[in-house]
């Protein structure tokens, strides 16, 4: 079968039947792209998406990672961008929120117009190296400390966003070095002493870095997501972690941070970006009857023991499921964000690239 009759099929079905569709996968391979370099929290937790996923898409086709990493993710899904809409192709990405709302000159394909699949709600975990002068015992020592480097992907990710504005929030003098892929490779940096200071996702956290380093970092505090109450609790898979919020009250005299702008831009950036952290998308204009066909796969996946099971072995916690619905209202709201925030973000990072 050609491409293009591959794709006619799909338009036909789509309007008649979803079981039909989800025929057309038998003896196919889907290629997933994973927009981070291999070994990273992304690629872990696609790696074991991809494993057992194929199992709840009828026709059981195999499921190929592709590693595409680079540009802080953007050269993973602007490819996926141009890939032909027939369901061969799917992103498991990291989310990158700032790309879209700084214009980043290199977007090919927006967000927001990929179809999203399914999401995984994500906290961010900010680390620091015990041995940082003058000493950090526990996290309200950060207070204390001077000219340390803080390292992240580049100055436009949201990471680097989060953790920059929380260090400029609580008024500490530090050293960005936004110069990272991904996040193994700070975690390597970290290990050197090449930097003291790191954030990364639950999965990264508890499936790598705690791990790995639980001797020689201490956990700071978590930038949760926003509750169904519009508030910042701890998320529930880091119950005994501080909030960022928490950790701000504690040091500054019981103050909230809600009232400083800056605080509201971050959280412009950050609550879209920790609501589903990582992402299963399409290419845009993606036929009905394969998103169908695949958000119902993902369904069946997150009640699959074995795969829940699976991930939880390696990352150390279940994923907190985002259904395909829910997630595209949120990457429509990034349109939403006012030009202000917008206008606040795009100085405040190329003013980072000077410091």
């Amino acid at each position: 079968m050609t491409r293009a009759m591959f794709v006619a099929l799909v338009a036909f079905f789509g309007a008649f039947s979803q079981g039909a569709v989800a025929q057309i996968y038998k003896g196919k391979t889907i290629i997933m792209i994973v927009n981070y370099p291999p070994g990273g929290p992304t690629d872990i937790e696609g790696r074991i998406v991809a494993q057992h996923l194929p199992q709840h898409i009828p026709g059981q086709p195999t499921i190929v990672v592709k590693n595409i990493g680079g540009g802080s993710g953007l050269l993973g899904s602007n490819e996926l961008g141009d890939a032909t809409a027939d369901g061969m192709a799917v992103g498991f990405f990291t989310l990158d929120v700032m790309a879209e709302l700084t214009d980043n000159p290199s977007v090919r394909t927006k967000f927001s117009d990929f179809v999203l699949i399914a999401g995984v709600e994500s906290p961010l975990v900010v680390y620091m190296r015990k041995d940082t002068p003058p000493g950090i015992n526990v996290p309200a020592d950060l207070m204390k400390a001077e000219d340390f480097k803080a390292l992240s992907l580049n100055a436009q990710n949201v990471n680097s966003i989060n953790q920059e504005i929380s260090l400029d929030l609580l008024g500490i003098k530090y050293q960005p070095v936004p110069a990272y892929r991904g996040l193994k490779e700070v975690e390597t940096a970290i290990l050197q002493n090449t930097g003291q200071m790191a954030n990364t996702s639950l999965s990264g956290w508890l499936g790598s870095a705690e791990p790995s380093m639980k001797d020689i970092v201490i956990p700071l505090w978590q930038l949760a997501p926003r509750g169904k109450d519009g508030g910042y609790p701890r998320s529930r898979s880091l119950p005994n972690m501080q909030t960022f919020e928490e950790f701000y009250s504690s040091v500054t005299g019981g103050k909230s941070p809600a009232g400083d702008f800056r605080y509201q831009a971050m959280r412009a950036a950050a609550d879209p970006q920790l609501a589903m952290f990582r992402v299963a998308v399409l290419p845009p204009k993606s036929p009905d009857g394969i998103v169908a066909v695949m958000r119902a796969a993902f369904n069946e996946l997150w009640q699959d023991q074995d795969f829940l099971t699976d991930y939880a072995r390696v990352l150390a916690t279940r994923p907190i499921m985002v259904s395909g619905a829910e997630g595209q209202d949120i990457l429509a709201g990034l349109s939403k964000v006012p030009r202000k925030v917008k206008d606040f973000l795009v100085d405040y990072t190329s003013r980072v690239t000077e410091k």
